[in-house]
């Protein structure tokens, strides 16, 4: 029994927090998909989501101390608050069936992510080194404003311009940045290169959060920010298929949310320019399907993979048993 418990708990100890990132990318191309009527998707994105969140809080429980000490590493302490980031689009889901509880998980996820990111940051400022820098930096610094992008259904008007401006001045801060690193440092090796993917997300995160808080938008503003989202995305789509030749690991994650928001995103720019009768709208139009082919294709094979590897995770016993007879 002894030894059973501390199978469990071994499980849970290494239990990779890359997998609140998987459940974030699964989140936001169900949530997507909404505006293609495809509303079953989001049920089991849902559920797969509370799924990996649980086990998470599990590990957490079992094994704070490792938690802490993860936060405290540049790669895996970036990845934390992605937790919270899915459980801000959750908060979504739960508006049409209990919208307090809705806005208090997504308050909650808000806070808790400011927290993670400050936790992180304190750590990251004691022993800074450039060449820690990596991509998935964006995700507690720029990563909140998808607070933002989701605020609508809240009606938290004030919280939400903060957090998208908030989350705009840590893009137009930390991007050249983290290119003059990218360009002038060493390469990123091993677990690091996948996060190279998450340059797509920063611009596409602020592009959709100005039109969740923006009444009137700018058309300048939107045109930069959009030419942005889309050098950048096509940027994601040139490293694309050597990314997703790698051996499948939960490190994969970046892979997913980055093509997600990218399609939430441009939803609401052919949105904006079929208001404002623009001709680019077709184009916007035609390239968001493929778009919304290549992000469910990705996130699809990296869902199931991560079904695999979960279900592989907590049935070794079995296994051994079954080899051993």
């Amino acid at each position: 029994m002894e030894a059973k418990n501390r199978e469990v708990k071994s499980n849970f100890e290494d239990m990779p927090v890359a997998i609140a990132g998987i459940a974030l990318g699964f989140m936001s191309i169900s949530t997507a998909l909404l505006e293609f009527n495809i509303t079953w998707v989001r049920h089991l994105a849902v559920l797969f989501s509370i799924l990996c969140i649980g086990f998470l809080l599990i590990k957490l429980i079992l094994h704070p101390n490792k938690v802490v000490n993860e936060i405290k590493h540049p790669m895996a302490g970036s990845i934390y608050p992605t937790i919270f980031m899915t459980l801000m689009l959750v908060a979504v889901y739960l508006v049409e069936i209990n919208p307090k509880v809705a806005s208090g998980l997504w308050l909650g996820a808000t806070v808790l992510h400011f927290l993670t990111f400050i936790m992180f940051a304190v750590y990251m400022i004691k022993d800074f080194k450039m060449e820690n820098m990596i991509p998935s930096w964006f995700i507690p610094t720029v990563g909140i404003g998808l607070a933002a992008v989701t605020s609508k259904p809240m009606n938290m008007p004030v919280i939400s311009k903060a957090l998208f401006y908030y989350s705009l001045i840590a893009f137009i801060v930390l991007f050249p940045i983290m290119i003059y690193r990218l360009l002038s440092m060493e390469k990123l090796t091993g677990p690091k290169v996948p996060t190279l993917m998450i340059m797509v997300a920063p611009a596409n995160i602020c592009l959709a959060a100005y039109f969740a808080i923006a009444d009137k938008p700018n058309a300048m503003f939107v045109s930069i920010l959009a030419a942005v989202s889309y050098v950048s995305l096509l940027y994601g789509y040139t490293i694309l298929p050597k990314l997703i030749k790698l051996p499948y690991s939960p490190g994969l994650a970046p892979l997913t949310f980055p093509l997600g928001i990218s399609v939430v995103a441009s939803q609401r720019y052919a949105k904006y320019l079929g208001k404002v009768g623009s001709p680019l709208e077709s184009t916007v139009r035609a390239f968001l399907y493929v778009q919304v082919i290549i992000a469910i294709l990705v996130i699809g094979y990296i869902v199931i993979k991560t079904i695999e590897f979960l279900y592989k995770k907590f049935n070794t016993n079995k296994s051994k048993n079954v080899n051993s007879m």
